[in-house]
């Protein structure tokens, strides 16, 4: 719920919503390239996995792995293929489905973050891996940074 008032040139707003207190790890890497990865919302695998194999395809990029975040609605998915920043965010507009509150908060801070503990007792979880001949370049010891960061939760009570 948010409330809002204006007062003259002064807007002041009240937020009232439940968080979840998550870490995340940050797709860049130290050289300046970055992995990809992907955040989807209320969407099904099935479209997820047929977008991906077709972005996978176009950009000859390494094995793609998916994960579920919220059972049969939620996934997300990483690739450890080091890439610059402006490729990556051409990969992720040219992928379909992808959430786009994910793709404008990442190029804002400049880069992408995928959480990686639960929420709400949802823990992401491996389910496929789109396997390519193309091999990894980087691994997950190669990310520079984690954070931790609040998210709206599902949950009004804990």
């Amino acid at each position: 719920m948010i409330w809002k008032w204006r007062i003259g040139r002064w807007r002041i707003t009240f937020t009232f919503a439940p968080m979840s207190d998550v870490t995340g790890v940050n797709g860049n890497l130290e050289d300046d390239n970055h992995i990809l990865m992907w955040d989807f919302d209320n969407t099904t695998l099935n479209d997820v996995a047929t977008e991906l194999l077709k972005v996978q395809r176009v950009y000859e990029l390494p094995t793609i792995h998916i994960l579920e975040t919220k059972d049969n609605k939620n996934f997300m998915a990483y690739c450890f293929k080091r890439t610059p920043w402006l490729k990556v965010v051409e990969i992720l507009a040219f992928t379909k489905g992808v959430d786009w509150n994910y793709i404008k908060y990442g190029v804002y801070r400049g880069h992408f973050t995928l959480r990686v503990t639960p929420k709400d007792g949802r823990e992401p979880k491996l389910i496929w891996s789109l396997v390519s001949d193309v091999p990894d370049d980087c691994s997950v010891a190669d990310l520079m940074s984690w954070t931790k960061y609040e998210t709206l939760s599902g949950k009004w009570w804990k």
